[in-house]
Formats: C-alpha cells, sequence, structure tokens
C-alpha cells in the first residue's frame, strides 16, 4: 500500500491556484500514474497535500494539450468531462468516504459516498458550497501543451467523522487521487496516484494511506 507523508503547516493557505507559492515546495509530490497498468500517461499528473488545524489542501498539476470541460454548475456531473479527484476516508472503513471533484475551469463536485463493496454506490450530494478552489492555467515547454493548476482545501468538518479539530500527528486516513483526461477526438486516460486497475475509481480496497506529520517528523 502506497503511503503519503502529508505535512503539517501553522498558517492558512489563499486558494488561488497557484501551487508555486512558497508553502507548497514544503510538500511531499505523488505523480499520478496510468490506472489500468501503472504505466506512464501521455499526460503527467503531479498532487500534493497540506494540513493544518482547519484544512486539508490539496493541489494537482496537470499537463494538458486541449481542455474538455464546459459545465459550469456547482454538482454538475463533470466526470463525464475533464476532471481531478480526490477520494477521502477518513474512518477508514473503505465503506464511506468523500468525493471532491474540480474541472479545468473550476467547476466543483462534492460528495458523500456510501459503498458497499457488492456493486451499489450511494451518493449524497452536498448542498452548501463550503470547499474552496481555484484553478489557474500558463504555457507549456512543449508546442501547445499547457498546464492547470488545481488549489483546494476540504474543511475537516468535511469529512466522514466531520471532525472539527481535524486529525492528530501520526493519524493515518485511507485516499486515493484521480485524474479524468479526454481529448475532442474521444479518447479518455484514466491516472490515479493507487491505480485501481479497471476503469473504476470506486475501489477503496486500493486506496492508499495518508500520514499526518509535523513538517520535519518521521513516520512513527
Amino acid at each position: 500500500m502506497k503511503q503519503y507523508k502529508c505535512k503539517r503547516i501553522s498558517e492558512d493557505i489563499k486558494i488561488d491556484g497557484n501551487l508555486d507559492k512558497p508553502i507548497w515546495e514544503k510538500a511531499e509530490k505523488m505523480t499520478l500514474v496510468k490506472n489500468d497498468d501503472g504505466g506512464a500517461p501521455e499526460h503527467e499528473t503531479t498532487a500534493m497535500m497540506l494540513w493544518n488545524d482547519n484544512f486539508l489542501y490539496v493541489g494537482f498539476r496537470c499537463v494538458d494539450d486541449e481542455i474538455i470541460a464546459t459545465m459550469t454548475g456547482y454538482n454538475d456531473p463533470i466526470y463525464q468531462e475533464e476532471v481531478v479527484e480526490i477520494f477521502v476516508d477518513d474512518d477508514c472503513d473503505l465503506q464511506t468516504y468523500i468525493e471532491i471533484e474540480v474541472s479545468p475551469i473550476n467547476t466543483l463536485l462534492h460528495y458523500n459516498i456510501h459503498n458497499n463493496l457488492k456493486g451499489k454506490i450511494l451518493t449524497f450530494a452536498r448542498t452548501a458550497k463550503v470547499i474552496e478552489s481555484a484553478v489557474s492555467h500558463k504555457k507549456g515547454s512543449q508546442g501547445n501543451e499547457f498546464i492547470y493548476d488545481v488549489e483546494f482545501a476540504i474543511p475537516f468538518s468535511e469529512t466522514i467523522l466531520g471532525s472539527i479539530e481535524g486529525p492528530s500527528v501520526n493519524t493515518r486516513w485511507r485516499a486515493n487521487l484521480y485524474r479524468i483526461d479526454r481529448w475532442a477526438k474521444g479518447d479518455v486516460e484514466l491516472s490515479a496516484w493507487c491505480p485501481t486497475n479497471v476503469p473504476n475509481f470506486h475501489r477503496p480496497d486500493k486506496f492508499g494511506e495518508i500520514i499526518f506529520v509535523e513538517k520535519t517528523a518521521e513516520i512513527c
């Protein structure tokens, strides 16, 4: 099982879609791989996380050459287009977790998921929009490539356990991070931190582990 050390910070992060802020240099980086076989995807995706007393901060840096994103309404089915996603299971039961998605044009989806692991998945859309997100775009290094950065802050009160105080140092949660990348010609590429090896992201048995640590702490 993959593990990610999520480092603690003392300050709040201004959510503006800029992952070049010095604060993000503190975060360990994870590279998403092809969801089917763990190979290198055509378009690179890097993800990172930080935490403080109130928020889990998440950033994605995505290389792309075309945007497939038209939906603008909160909780629209943006997974039908292009998105980055994080599934967070703070009670580690591998059945209930939150699903957060953000599109390249900063459309947000926020679901609570109940997964009985037998093919039945219930989704409950969060009515209030409480997650702040932002997206920025800049030119890439090759041809018509560009980079879009996605940044968002998940209040710990929005997790399954809904802890106002958030995790403690060395708390361990289960989670996975994904990207859906599309082309106008119809091709689709699925990327993941922890590949599910099937075209279905709702495989909590494949989730990795987030370990909440101090900035310089070692895993206990």
